[in-house]
């Protein structure tokens, strides 16, 4: 092991695997919420494109941030949100009543 060179500790694994979860289950909540008040809109196309723009949107947050794990987070956050809203129609259908 050179001394220059260090490996990173534990806890900071268990920091960004937490925070890549957090943003995995909020991305799939707010997906679930938008296609819920969303899917029954008499103009989809415009439902569909405020999705992209809020994940559009989540997604340039993200990559201004400094920070590494904040970046990390919101990029996640918004390519789940999106592709959950896109994607997850025929399993949201089945859980809303």
């Amino acid at each position: 092991m050179t001394p220059g060179h260090s490996l990173p500790e534990p806890n900071e694994y268990v920091i960004w695997a937490s925070s890549s979860l957090l943003a995995l289950v909020l991305g799939l909540g707010s997906a679930f919420f938008l296609w819920v008040a969303l899917h029954r809109s008499d103009r989809a196309e415009l439902a569909h494109g405020a999705v992209v723009s809020l994940g559009l949107g989540l997604l340039l947050i993200g990559i201004a941030a400094e920070r590494p794990l904040t970046r990390a987070f919101f990029v996640i956050l918004a390519i789940v949100l999106v592709a959950g809203f896109a994607l997850g129609g025929p399993e949201f259908a089945r859980l809303a009543p």
